[in-house]
């Protein structure tokens, strides 16, 4: 029988690149792989279900939050309980960490995998329990949980507990893992532990920009056209820097923005003035699967992610690896994990320091200035992506952490 794999996540798959992409390498690998994570929206639970099938593992949902079912309200209830116990008295309680902690021990307990990897701070909660319990546990630290958000978010986190347990994983799960080099090791030293986590980038497979380019494109003219995207558009993203330093950009430019603007319309005519409002487009979100042919529609990606915490600047996100493959020159921020990206790739975009608006100005002028020093950037994404940064490269890094942890003792 092939070895089974539990995978845990904090939401829908189809909003966990890198849970997909882990789970498919493993499935490819021989192993069996069973998902598990909350579903909240009706349209992302059906893309789960395709994904899953796709990729060849199974789906199996925590809690489902959709609608007003006693079983959603009651999870809500005991959430908001666990948010109001900490707020008023600094307990922690299991719900602490996030919705589904006791669900997922009582998904590994009754499937009994081989290995859970968790993804999130509800999962070091239950993956602690299960290691309690005898089980292998691994931990995929897509954020430094314990140093991340902005100051005014973190005010409601059990920071000091999910930094205990981060400890206890570092000296005691299987392995770990983590997004850049520059995050692991800051970990390592930060905790104390000689175990470094074995850095697994949040790059994409280079096969699929083939199926890509047939699908439909986004809308442009002959502009340069300027992109950024996330689920969400709103502050604390470089947004603000951002509109500051297009009011002095001249030529032919459009800005695009895609994700859903929640931030309030006063946010929005601040951080874009009138003067350049024009040229901004807000784009709506597409489903996952279409978003590589959205961003090969565009010049220039915008990486223009804020230090404001530790796990910002030291991880590289989704976005800085979506840009290169979609064929885009990059314009990113300096963080840590940033310029471990493009430090391999200099010839790809521009590296300008966060806060320097002047010089993110300067940056996005040259975009606009110098059509064919354009190109040139993005040929060399292109043969970044394929070449250095491919997920295809990374893949059997991954397949051999996960070998090695059956080996591990429990």
């Amino acid at each position: 029988m092939p070895h089974h794999v539990l995978i845990s996540i904090i939401g829908h798959l189809a909003s966990a690149p890198r849970a997909q992409k882990e789970a498919e390498a493993l499935a490819k690998a021989g192993y069996k792989v069973t998902i598990c994570g909350r579903w909240w929206n009706d349209d992302l639970a059906i893309e789960d279900i395709y994904l899953a099938e796709k990729i060849g593992v199974h789906f199996l949902t925590l809690v489902d939050l959709r609608g007003g079912i006693k079983g959603a309200l009651t999870i809500r209830l005991k959430r908001r309980l666990a948010l109001e116990l900490y707020a008023k008295f600094r307990w922690v309680t299991p719900r602490s960490f996030g919705y589904c902690g006791p669900e997922i021990v009582a998904m590994a307990t009754r499937l009994h995998p081989d290995l859970v990897i968790v993804h999130s701070e509800e999962g070091l909660w239950a993956g602690k329990e299960l290691l309690k319990a005898g089980f292998r546990i691994g931990v995929d630290f897509e954020d430094w949980f314990s140093e991340d958000l902005l100051p005014e978010a973190r005010n409601g986190r059990p920071v000091a507990a999910i930094k205990d347990l981060e400890l206890y994983h570092l000296r005691h799960a299987s392995f770990c893992m983590a997004t850049t080099q520059a995050m692991a090791e800051a970990m390592a030293k930060e905790s104390n532990v000689e175990r470094i986590p074995v850095a697994i980038p949040n790059s994409f497979p280079w096969s699929a920009r083939q199926s890509a380019a047939m699908k439909q494109r986004d809308l442009r003219g002959d502009e340069v056209s300027f992109y950024w995207y996330s689920q969400t558009i709103g502050a604390g993203r470089g947004l603000e820097e951002l509109g500051q330093a297009l009011t002095n950009v001249r030529g032919n430019w459009k800005l695009r923005l895609r994700g859903t603007l929640r931030a309030s319309a006063g946010w929005f005519e601040n951080s874009f003035p009138e003067a350049i409002r024009d040229k901004i487009e807000l784009i709506s979100p597409v489903a996952n699967t279409e978003l590589l042919a959205r961003h090969m529609s565009h010049d220039v990606g915008l990486a223009l992610e804020v230090p404001f915490c530790g796990s910002r600047n030291l991880t590289a996100t989704n976005k800085i690896f979506d840009y290169l493959r979609a064929g885009l020159a990059v314009i990113a921020t300096d963080t840590a994990g940033q310029c471990e990206v493009m430090r391999d790739c200099m010839d790809a975009g521009w590296l300008v320091p966060s806060g320097r608006t002047d010089v993110l100005a300067w940056s996005l002028q040259e975009a606009v200035d110098d059509p064919s020093g354009l190109l040139k950037r993005k040929h060399a994404a292109l043969e970044a992506a394929q070449h250095r940064w491919a997920w295809e490269l990374f893949e059997p890094e991954l397949v051999r952490v996960i070998q090695s942890a059956m080996n591990h003792r429990v």
